[in-house]
């Protein structure tokens, strides 16, 4: 009988692919320019959380709605991408099945996400609004290590790709092709962590 698990086992291994070539062995979550250089997404938390309705949330034991719009600021992340489809790669943080990339909301200063009780669900346990979650395809790799890829091309704007709720989040833009050399900078080093700082402001990379 062990013997049969032993080869059920490594025969479901087997059909998982290798992950990339280069892909860091650190935990984290990582996008590949088209150079083949990984950069480092910095996880960040959310600035505030305002809600509407608690006191009858509360009251009617979780029975009415409970609103919560979920402020990041500033008004772009650091790491903005020319890819419409990017794909992010996973090591060591969050599950496959929590995976998520969100569409923030933008303001002059802040982004905003709108997160409800009443649209919470196994898929959805944010309780993000429909229109705001991105469907994506994850690829699970031979070593656990995973990858998460938008199903249709992302619109020019603020995302952020998360596991579950939205505390906090890996968030990043996406920007035109046609406006990467008017935004392009030097390339960042895998050993930098993309942090929301001013010093990097709007670093378009494809």
């Amino acid at each position: 009988m062990n013997c049969l698990l032993m080869l059920l086992f490594l025969f479901v291994q087997a059909e998982k692919p290798a992950p990339p070539q280069g892909m860091p062995s650190d935990p984290g979550v990582f996008f590949r320019q088209s150079d083949g250089q990984w950069l480092k997404l910095a996880q960040v938390p959310a600035a505030d959380m305002k809600t509407k309705g608690l006191g009858t949330y509360l009251e009617t034991d979780g029975l009415s709605n409970l609103a919560v719009t979920i402020v990041y600021k500033g008004a772009k992340a650091p790491l903005q991408i020319a890819s419409a489809r990017p794909t992010l790669y996973v090591r060591g943080v969050g599950s496959a099945a929590d995976a998520m990339i969100v569409k923030f909301s933008r303001q002059k200063e802040s982004r905003t996400l709108q997160s409800s009780s009443s649209a919470g669900n196994v898929e959805n346990r944010g309780g993000f609004n429909r229109k705001d979650i991105q469907m994506t395809s994850v690829l699970i790799y031979s070593d656990h290590s995973f990858s998460v890829t938008p199903q249709q091309d992302l619109k020019p704007g603020e995302y952020l790709f998360l596991f579950g709720f939205a505390n906090s989040g890996f968030d990043f833009g996406v920007v035109p092709a046609k406006k990467t050399a008017r935004f392009r900078t030097s390339a960042i080093p895998l050993s930098t962590t993309v942090t929301r700082t001013r010093e990097a402001p709007g670093c378009a990379i494809g």
